[in-house]
């Protein structure tokens, strides 16, 4: 092998660096095409073939403020589309995962459905077989996760897996921050919760009803009640069950806490 040939090779495998030149650049763009021009350039350099960056919703809602960027074959991509609902296992595993797995992984992170292992021989079945996802959590945002794969019968980068959790990490916030700049988006925050509310709604949590509530907090029953009503006029919601569900979403409240 000549000295050129083994300087591209230690370039290729050099996953940091590629994910330093990743991040210089996309600091640069401002479009959804420069971006995955740089992304899809990045996931070659590491030796996978297909990635796809996404907040987990279905592929039927319109895009709006969600991330949505992948290169998988169009055949594949119209194949979710028609799914009546998601049922991608590793969608679900990345919603319980803080770091990144390989879909090998799967049956040691879930039971998976009849439907969740019919999904995922659909995607065999379209050249899409070993992969590696990292998870994506903003609090108070949908889920998303990054995707790296390759192609069926192709090596999988072992020695890129360290490089494809800081690149996945990296390349979903820069397509975050660009579907954030979009008119018209819909990134509108609740106001935070005031510390009485939070209180409040904590006690609701471990079961508390109002009159105990009021006992612990000195109040009376009907001051906790309408805390909690404030609270959720700052959520827009209906029923405590969907404040406290959009109270733990945001991290406004902590499962360690409402366990505890």
């Amino acid at each position: 092998m000549s000295l050129v040939s083994d300087l591209k090779a230690a370039q290729r495998h050099d996953g940091l660096a590629v994910v330093q030149d990743f991040v210089t650049a996309a600091a640069k763009v401002s479009s959804m095409a420069d971006l995955r021009a740089l992304i899809e350039t990045a996931v070659r350099q590491l030796d996978f073939d297909y990635f796809a960056i996404v907040h987990h919703v279905c592929f039927g809602r319109p895009a709006g403020e969600h991330v949505r960027l992948t290169n998988y074959p169009l055949e594949w991509v119209g194949y979710v589309r028609e799914l009546p609902k998601l049922t991608d296992p590793v969608v679900r595993a990345a919603e319980r995962m803080s770091s990144g797995f390989k879909w090998d992984q799967l049956g040691s992170l879930l039971t998976m459905t009849a439907a969740e292992a019919e999904y995922m021989r659909a995607a065999a079945r379209h050249g899409i077989c070993q992969g590696y996802t990292v998870p994506n959590h903003v609090p108070g945002e949908t889920f998303g996760s990054c995707s790296f794969s390759v192609r069926d019968g192709a090596p999988f980068p072992e020695a890129s897996i360290s490089a494809a959790q800081a690149l996945g990490s990296f390349a979903f916030e820069a397509a975050r921050k660009l579907v954030k700049q979009r008119p018209g988006e819909i990134y509108l925050q609740p106001a935070p919760l005031s510390d009485r509310q939070r209180e409040c709604l904590l006690f609701v949590a471990r079961g508390k009803s109002d009159s105990v509530i009021a006992d612990l907090l000195a109040i009376r029953p009907k001051t906790v009640n309408e805390h909690i009503e404030a609270a959720k006029r700052r959520y827009s919601v209906a029923t405590r069950s969907q404040l406290l569900v959009r109270a733990l979403f945001r991290s406004e409240i902590c499962f360690s806490e409402v366990i505890d």
